[in-house]
């Protein structure tokens, strides 16, 4: 390891660790993620001055599942959500197994995911379409807020002073239909790739819930493209269908690349067929 030789607090208490945290401010304990360790360059590692070992911090490592949620401690590692089998939601299992190999799965933390500063977060989509909110905590105060909050580059302005990402909370909704897509790179442009992710909810026979939403340098999603299908009978008319695809195409940002646009759209188009006749 290069640089300073790093000063390791370890906590036995949450209590404890607000008191490290109050005592040497400005802390943060996702600022190396695992990403991060590999896109260093040298021979050795850098590491921060100062580090939090959260290792016995029962709270941020534990799952807990009710009737409605599950709940998870930011510290745990993506490997142990997949472990959870099927009472994960579809596609926050498919993005998962998607986007990170057993190794990363093993390596790096739920929190870790969401907090890590990084121009590509296709994580964002599965997380967004399914109604995550995450809990942010300092020694005296609680909040909760959505997961499309902390996303981009700007997420770290979200945080107050000394507030942590405590808790993930994962809504156990059923969707009759879930269709995800990796939009893999192309000639490692990770501007041209990403995540997409589509839900949709019948009841009745009637469309009574959409939600498209893509992310990967950008997340798009646009709750009134999704509202214009809302109360459909099923099976959709073509022309709906094809309504709903061109208004995805009118209105997606003019920053989106012409490769990703393309395939955006043939995803949404692709998809959409699914409840024509």
């Amino acid at each position: 390891m290069g640089g300073n030789i790093s000063r390791i607090l370890n906590p036995a208490s949450m209590q404890e660790f607000w008191g490290m945290l109050n005592r040497f401010g400005g802390i943060d304990i996702f600022s190396v993620s695992g990403r991060q360790m590999r896109e260093q360059r040298g021979r050795m590692i850098t590491l921060p001055e100062i580090i939090i070992n959260t290792d016995r911090l029962s709270e941020l490592h534990s799952i807990n599942r009710t009737e409605r949620y599950i709940e998870t401690g930011s510290m745990v590692r993506l490997q142990q959500i997949c472990k959870l089998g099927k009472i994960v939601p579809a596609a926050l299992r498919q993005a998962l197994d998607c986007l990170y190999g057993r190794f990363l799965r093993n390596t790096i933390t739920l929190g870790g995911a969401i907090c890590g500063i990084s121009d590509y977060e296709p994580l964002a989509a599965a997380l967004i379409a399914l109604g995550v909110r995450f809990e942010l905590r300092t020694g005296s105060q609680t909040r909760w807020i959505s997961a499309g909050r902390l996303t981009g580059p700007e997420k770290s302005g979200v945080f107050h002073p000394n507030e942590i990402l405590c808790r993930i909370r994962i809504p156990l909704d059923q969707w009759d239909f879930t269709l995800c897509r990796h939009l893999d790179a192309v000639n490692e442009a990770t501007g041209e790739c990403g995540f997409i992710v589509l839900l949709a909810r019948i009841q009745n026979d009637i469309l009574s819930d959409i939600r498209i939403v893509f992310s990967g340098v950008q997340v798009i999603q646009d709750r009134n493209r999704e509202t214009s299908l809302l109360g459909k009978k099923l099976p959709l008319a073509k022309k709906d269908a094809a309504a709903f695809t061109n208004l995805w195409k009118n209105s997606l940002p003019e920053n989106v690349p012409a490769f990703l646009r393309c395939r955006i759209l043939s995803f949404v188009e692709s998809a959409i067929l699914n409840f024509t006749d």
